[in-house]
């Protein structure tokens, strides 16, 4: 059932505009690293109504939307990158198990499949890269080692990385982050849309159809 709407005036330490992934995890860690601190979450629509409660499912570490990306965009960086991506899925997985979120998640791991032989030298190289780089993943499978795994005849190699994507049902992720950011102390409202934004040198207000909020600092995960 959605949370009420936002009516008349609210002050708070921390205001979070928008109630999916970003804002969800913004405001629980919020309370969690201060359980003190007063945060309010308003939602235009309802927790995990746009992508953030019907996407595909799939829960990768990569923060470079993509291995080859990131190579070409950040070198120098892409190590760090990938260490970061790997320890904020940890920590997904982590917060999920701490507050018995239902969702399914599964540590399931990814197989880039390699169709030409031009893509079986391609993902040796990656594999080549990683190892260069110091990763532990992702491991090059041959014909024979990725067929023990996906009987295919149509796969000629495969790029497995074991532990970098998890698969699970994005609604109920949503849904369980709202119940723990609600149990924790978080105030939501949901079906407020934030209207306008404007600050003085104390606060940040944030207008509503029905009311207004007045915060120390504001989030915005839109």
């Amino acid at each position: 059932a959605p949370a009420p709407a936002l009516v008349g005036d609210e002050r708070c330490d921390l205001l979070v505009v928008g109630a999916g992934y970003s804002g969800l995890w913004t405001a629980l860690i919020a309370k969690e690293r201060d359980p003190a601190r007063d945060v309010v979450l308003i939602e235009a629509k309802e927790v995990g109504w746009a992508a953030s409660g019907r996407n595909g499912g799939f829960c990768a570490a990569s923060l470079t939307h993509g291995r080859a990306n990131g190579l070409s965009r950040w070198p120098d960086e892409y190590a760090t990158l990938e260490k970061l991506g790997l320890a904020n899925l940890d920590a997904i997985e982590e917060t999920v198990q701490r507050h018995g979120i239902d969702c399914d998640f599964e540590r399931t791991g990814e197989i880039d499949i390699a169709t030409e032989p031009h893509q079986v030298a391609e993902l040796r190289d990656a594999a080549d890269e990683a190892a260069r780089l110091g990763l532990s993943r992702p491991e090059f499978l041959d014909r024979d080692a990725l067929r023990a795994h996906v009987d295919s005849p149509t796969f000629l190699a495969g790029l497995w990385d074991r532990d970098g994507v998890a698969m699970l049902n994005p609604a109920r992720l949503a849904w369980g982050l709202r119940r723990a950011c609600v149990d924790a102390g978080v105030r939501l409202y949901e079906h407020t849309p934030a209207q306008a934004l404007t600050s003085d040198s104390e606060t940040v207000r944030v207008r509503t159809p029905f009311g207004r909020v007045r915060a120390r600092h504001v989030a915005l995960g839109t």
